[in-house]
């Protein structure tokens, strides 16, 4: 709570300084809206981090998945199942991990706040590789919903697909622009490396 008590003191402290730096300290104000643009990401930084804290079971290397960049929980249809299973999904800049949330025990003692923080059981992952994004489907008619299609290393689809039910249209958007801008650098990186190995063999 401290945490977050200090971080939004300091921006307020810099939105009036902000406030009060002359229009003439042109350097002196982008800096400061810097400063300001960092400040407000703390919060979500470290709720990103508490979920990420919570994850058990998977032992690969994180590394290997990026940063992260998105977390949240969503209705997921697996292989087009008739019931949504709820899943906590994570967003990496080179993978995206799906996890089970697990339920805090009843109990009638007081816990401690590591006790009562969310907890996840790992499921799976997917390499953005691995991943084709379906943005429009036609019997969404709640329009929270996206798909993601699982491809072998040949590209040949290997039927797994994840519908993925958002709270709402906000969180649906965002998800599906971050992940066909992942996708779209990937695509690029792809292009350049392979236009660097023709170069190098001379074709």
């Amino acid at each position: 709570q401290s945490s977050g008590i200090n971080a939004e003191y300091g921006h307020l402290i810099l939105e009036k300084l902000l406030k009060y730096t002359p229009d003439r300290s042109e350097k002196r104000k982008t800096e400061l809206q810097e400063a300001l643009k960092i400040m407000e990401q703390v919060p979500r930084y470290a709720n990103d981090a508490i979920h990420l804290m919570g994850l058990e079971g998977y032992h690969g290397n994180f590394d290997i998945l990026g940063q992260l960049l998105l977390q949240e929980n969503f209705l997921v249809y697996i292989n087009g199942q008739k019931k949504p299973t709820p899943r906590q999904i994570f967003c990496f800049e080179n993978a995206v991990l799906f996890s089970k949330p697990v339920p805090v025990k009843n109990t009638s003692r007081k816990l401690s706040v590591s006790q009562t923080a969310p907890k996840y059981s790992y499921k799976n992952h997917f390499l953005l590789s691995q991943i084709g994004l379906t943005r429009f489907l036609p019997d969404d008619v709640t329009n929270v919903q996206f798909q993601l299609n699982i491809y072998k290393k040949n590209q040949k689809h290997t039927g797994e697909t994840f519908l993925l039910q958002a709270a709402n249209t906000g969180i649906r958007d965002q998800w599906m622009n971050k992940i066909e801008k992942l996708l779209f650098m990937q695509f690029e990186n792809m292009k350049i490396g392979r236009q660097v190995i023709c170069c190098r063999v001379g074709v």
